[in-house]
């Protein structure tokens, strides 16, 4: 395959979770993938469903304008930069609490789970999401440290999904050589080697 010249609808594609499995995490410091197929490390646990509203990231920008004695722009620069994917996990089981409340906040024995809410309650992992494109492309996004830093409001009602929004900023990660988080799509312009 060569790079295209012209426009390609293989390109154009929604994105959709793995079957049995699409987002994944495990504690900071698991050996992450360095691309779409390689299998992840067993410390790697299933999350389970993400709610339809699907997994949203966001890239918040600061810029200062430097400008002359004129008032004339001659520069711009990013003075913060925050990354960050809000997900409502769907299924209420330990792994996906202690994400939203901390590992130290949930216990689950003698089959019962208990959640203490209270302020310790941002943890740091590791993420994977697993996406399919259409005509099977692959797509793996990978966060090596995501903060858990907010929770959206819990609405219990018999019409509604009984779980809240989570949003996970993500961390410059010396894991990723300094990136928040790395995208690896297979390529519709190249073989794989």
């Amino acid at each position: 395959m060569a790079e295209s010249t012209t426009n390609n609808t293989a390109n154009v594609s929604a994105a959709k979770g793995v079957k049995g499995g699409y987002i994944f995490s495990a504690p900071v410091g698991t050996k992450l993938p360095a691309d779409y197929s390689a299998p992840l490390d067993t410390a790697f646990k299933c999350l389970g469903f993400i709610s339809e509203d699907g997994y949203v990231e966001t890239v918040d920008e600061d810029s200062d304008d430097i400008v002359d004695m004129n008032g004339d722009a001659m520069d711009s620069t990013n003075s913060n930069r925050v990354e960050s994917a809000q997900v409502t996990l769907a299924e209420i089981k330990a792994a996906t609490l202690k994400r939203m409340y901390g590992d130290s906040n949930v216990t689950d024995e003698d089959g019962m789970i208990t959640v203490r809410h209270n302020s310790d309650s941002h943890p740091t992992f590791s993420y994977v999401l697993d996406l399919l494109l259409k005509n099977n492309r692959r797509w793996r996004k990978v966060v090596a440290e995501g903060k858990s830093s907010e929770l959206d409001d819990l609405t219990l009602s018999s019409s509604e999904l009984a779980s809240r929004p989570l949003t996970i900023k993500y961390l410059s990660s010396a894991a990723l050589d300094g990136d928040t988080c790395r995208d690896y799509i297979q390529s519709t312009e190249t073989e794989k080697a």
